[in-house]
């Protein structure tokens, strides 16, 4: 279980984030935000298994699996409500044998959570409690927003 209040004051909105990223990944990340259309049928689907979700996601502007994923995510904040919380400015650490991840600035739920790669998609319920997980890109369906019903779906069922 997490505490959403605590996440939620070290966090941004996923548009906010992007808007606060530096001017090379910002510019990146916008490209695929204007250029990205969500599927309907999946955008429709996810209104009624999202209303007590919020999704928590590790980040950083030099990630290009994050400069696809954040984007949509943005758009389903503006579309459907989808609360979206953002953990930016993940660092590696390449030189500690003992940790993937430098914390801080990293935070450290990225290795409480076990994050091996990002953008690392936790799915939390109102009471803080995991639903589910979608670490770095859609791997059985072919969108970010088809991926999510799949994997609400699977957890509800």
């Amino acid at each position: 279980m997490v505490d959403l209040i605590d996440i939620r004051s070290r966090t941004n909105s996923a548009a906010d984030y992007m808007k606060s990223l530096d001017d090379k990944h910002r510019d990146s990340f916008y490209e695929v935000y204007q250029g990205y259309e969500l599927d309907p049928s999946s955008t429709e689907e996810l209104r009624g298994l999202t209303d007590d979700l919020t999704v928590v996601v590790m980040s950083a502007g030099w990630c290009k699996d994050c400069k696809n994923a954040i984007p949509v995510l943005v758009h389903l904040e503006e579309q459907i409500g989808l609360d979206v919380r953002i953990f930016g400015n993940v660092k590696t650490a390449p030189l500690d044998p003992e940790h993937q991840w430098r914390i801080p600035p990293s935070p450290p739920e990225i290795e409480e959570w076990g994050a091996t790669a990002i953008p690392w998609i936790e799915i939390f319920d109102s009471r803080g409690e995991r639903v589910a997980t979608i670490i770095e890109k859609p791997t059985l369906k072919s969108t970010l927003e088809a991926e999510l019903v799949h994997v609400l779906a699977e957890a509800r069922a």
